[in-house]
């Protein structure tokens, strides 16, 4: 009898130890579960948080804005063109006028001179060239009375044009400003000019 109560004992201690164990190992596959399955969570937030940063960093490699060069050229042909149509004058560029070309040195002699206001400045009496820079003049006497007391000048023939027989200066001085500011009749400075001669030869040489 004794024997049998103490089979059932230990019978009944086993089953209690073999249950807790198994509820012991039950608890820890739970846990191991729970676990994974934490983080399998914790990494998915991760991912869906790299994501968004990703979305919401700004876009740093935007080629930035290239100004576009500006293709207006400069308004310097406009001046030169402006330069160009001051030198169509051929007066202006210092040339005989065409004239006079044709025309012998002699038949200019004694050829009334006036300015652009119309007003006798006085006759030419010769024409000629400056030895320094081989240049054309006319020898005008100016001042005095009837001819007598006046002095002579010497005027470029380049500033002259030929207007119904009378050579016309191009500046616009009267007889008193040539008498101040026209260069004094020098023999030695200046070379007479055959009469013979064109004045377009005389300005050739």
């Amino acid at each position: 009898m004794k024997r049998t109560l103490l089979a059932i004992a230990i019978g009944a201690i086993s089953a209690g130890l073999a249950g807790g164990a198994l509820a012991q190992d039950n608890a820890e596959d739970d846990n191991g579960l729970n676990g994974d399955a934490a983080v399998g969570e914790e990494q998915t937030t991760m991912d869906t948080q790299n994501d968004d940063d990703l979305t919401d960093a700004p876009d740093d490699m935007d080629e930035p804005d290239m100004d576009e060069p500006d293709m207006d050229e400069p308004d310097e042909m406009d001046t030169g063109e402006e330069g160009m149509a001051d030198g169509d004058d051929p007066m202006a560029a210092g040339q005989l006028d065409d004239a006079l070309r044709d025309m012998q040195v002699s038949e200019i002699e004694g050829m009334t001179v006036v300015n652009q206001q119309d007003e006798e400045i006085g006759d030419v009496q010769s024409v000629v060239r400056d030895n320094d820079t081989g240049d054309l003049h006319v020898v005008i006497t100016v001042g005095g009375l009837w001819g007598m007391g006046g002095s002579d000048i010497t005027l470029p023939l380049a500033e002259m044009e030929l207007q119904d027989d009378q050579l016309v200066t191009r500046q616009p001085y009267d007889e008193d400003e040539l008498e101040e500011s026209a260069q004094e009749y020098d023999e030695e400075r200046y070379s007479e000019v055959d009469g013979d001669m064109t004045l377009g030869d005389a300005w050739g040489q």
